[in-house]
């Protein structure tokens, strides 16, 4: 699975302006048809400028055409697309750490409604700021020389407060204040909204701003148990659930599943639940 950051980052495929872990990108596909996993270790947000994708999540998914603006949550989505020759996509990726510095910084209340939740994907829907926003970024792609990492840091700032400010987006601003009272990402709530992805363990690491060694000892605190152990209970728990509720094929679940492979998928199905998937799936549909 590719870190959608990293992949734009080191490619030299776009044009690109960065500042620390903070990073504005000019996307347009390489492709004429995609359809992949991603991940991020940062939050960040996408602004269509032309063309077409659809995003999901396991919970819901959400086409976007030009003009559209979403965020993302760090960690993983599926981007399924067909993509036209003239798609094109402003992002902009902010760690957790900005967004904290800039509550405090403009004094922004950490209250928030918790009833209001965010999904790992909000969209905005029509936002007329956002949009201006994003339209003005493309003033700095233009230029022969880069603006200043000082200017560049109060656009940065600027996309933060504008949504802090509106008096639209509470699930979002909710999202943003429980990023500034943690001083760490959640070990639990990254585990569960990113289980169904083929992400390896030292990714998952990176993903809770964590080293290696101290990810295995904070999740053995949270679980009881370890990493790979909570993640093949959690997948084969999720791709039972897709037989008994979905028509999706075998191939379709052990990936939605977060399996990397057919063999390992049928092998550990089989040993959990005593049957292997297929013919579970095949009682399952007599039934």
């Amino acid at each position: 699975m590719n870190n959608i950051q990293d992949f734009i980052a080191y490619s030299n495929m776009f044009r690109i302006f960065k500042v620390d872990e903070l990073l504005f990108a000019e996307f347009k596909c390489p492709v004429e048809a995609s359809s992949d996993n991603v991940w991020c270790d940062n939050n960040f947000f996408a602004f269509i400028l032309t063309g077409e994708t659809l995003v999901k999540t396991p919970q819901n998914q959400y086409p976007m055409l030009a003009g559209d603006c979403v965020f993302a949550r760090k960690g993983s989505i599926l981007i399924e697309s067909e993509y036209q020759e003239d798609f094109c996509e402003l992002m902009v990726f902010v760690p957790d750490d900005f967004i904290r510095t800039v509550m405090i910084k403009y004094k922004f209340s950490l209250d928030y409604d918790s009833t209001a939740t965010c999904d790992t994907i909000y969209p905005f829907g029509s936002d007329h700021i956002l949009q201006a926003y994003f339209n003005s970024l493309l003033s700095y792609f233009n230029q022969p020389v880069p603006p200043a990492n000082s200017l560049l840091k109060l656009k940065f700032e600027e996309l933060i407060v504008s949504i802090l400010s509106s008096n639209k987006h509470q699930p979002l601003k909710n999202y943003f204040c429980e990023i500034a009272k943690s001083t760490r990402p959640s070990i639990h709530q990254i585990m569960e909204d990113n289980y169904t992805y083929n992400l390896s363990i030292s990714e998952f690491a990176r993903l809770c701003s964590r080293s290696l060694s101290s990810f295995k000892t904070e999740f053995n605190n949270v679980f009881h148990t370890t990493p790979g152990k909570w993640l093949l209970d959690k997948r084969l728990e999720h791709s039972r659930f897709l037989i008994d509720t979905t028509d999706q094929t075998l191939e379709a679940i052990y990936l939605n599943s977060g399996f990397e492979n057919k063999s390992h998928f049928t092998r550990s199905f089989k040993a959990k639940y005593r049957h292997p998937p297929g013919q579970y799936k095949s009682q399952k549909d007599k039934s």
